[in-house]
């Protein structure tokens, strides 16, 4: 299958690439902004994507039959100070991706957010109405209305925190964390803000899941464990046998008297409907942690 990874030089579009690459079933392209990361076989394409024009040369030179989009400005601060270019990043561009895939009969998997929701209640299902209240998450439910509008054949895959170990000098969570508490840095980390946070493998178990089969309409892939912040950086300090009292809970109140804007924040996504169709295992956290810990920085 010829396969476009839109946003593949991000964290998860490069375990994305890995994957799909190494099969020898698929031809398997892939975007970036300031050139590819890795020498890996694969066909890379330097592209603006609010660029119209360039959009439309790479669908003509890859003809994909299945497009997965990640590409977006995701750090909800960056959408906040700059949001007319996080609407042209996120929901203009996806709109121009979405009518090329109908133009060259490409199947899209488009990846958005749990940040569609309003954080009010948390553990979302699939069929749930999105209320976003920051500007990110509005730009994600405004693309996914583009995707279900517009294509023909679509996937939406919804996700949470996704953890894993990061190109060199890119920053991820978990690593992160871990490199901190090994340097005997506490993390003040909130007991009210709550996610499903995923290994980033296990959620390209579901996007590769999702390109090989039919499996149209809203899809949530995420972990099995709905954890606020506070739980799942003191499972991360368990889990690499750090001191777990460096992990050191902060609730609203002293969220507030440290300055921070404190506002309802229960996301995380109920994923079990989309594990019963695709078909897989629906890993707990400890899975996850597990597999971190076995799998050794390998870019």
């Amino acid at each position: 299958m010829r396969i476009l990874v839109i946003g593949a030089s991000g964290f998860i579009g490069c375990y994305v690439m890995r994957r799909l690459g190494a099969s020898p079933d698929h031809a398997v392209s892939g975007t970036c902004w300031s050139g590819p990361p890795a020498d890996d076989g694969n066909a890379w394409h330097q592209v603006e994507l609010t660029d119209t024009t360039a959009l439309e040369g790479l669908f003509d030179d890859t003809q994909p039959e299945a497009v997965i989009h990640l590409a977006a400005i995701a750090d909800i601060g960056a959408a906040e100070r700059d949001p007319e270019r996080a609407t042209a990043v996120n929901v203009s561009a996806t709109s121009t991706v979405v009518r090329l895939c109908e133009r060259h009969g490409s199947k899209l998997i488009f990846v958005s957010t749990e940040c569609v929701f309003d954080g009010q209640r948390g553990f979302y299902r699939e069929d749930e109405t999105p209320r976003p209240t920051a500007h990110y998450g509005r730009t994600k439910w405004e693309a996914e209305q583009e995707v279900v509008w517009l294509a023909e054949s679509w996937s939406i895959i919804r996700t949470s925190i996704v953890y894993g170990w990061p190109h060199p000098g890119k920053r991820n969570f978990a690593p992160w964390l871990i490199e901190n508490l090994r340097g005997g840095q506490p993390y003040h980390a909130p007991t009210d803000v709550l996610r499903t946070p995923v290994y980033v493998e296990h959620l390209v178990d579901g996007i590769e899941r999702t390109v090989a089969g039919n499996y149209p309409g809203i899809l949530h892939v995420a972990g099995r464990d709905w954890v606020s912040m506070h739980e799942f950086a003191a499972t991360v300090a368990n889990a690499f046998d750090l001191d777990a009292s460096l992990v050191q809970p902060m609730d609203a109140d002293a969220q507030a008297r440290a300055g921070a804007s404190v506002r309802p924040d229960r996301l995380g996504l109920d994923c079990r409907e989309t594990m019963r169709r695709l078909n897989l295992e629906h890993p707990a956290l400890a899975d996850g942690l597990a597999a971190l810990k076995a799998a050794a920085p390998s870019f």
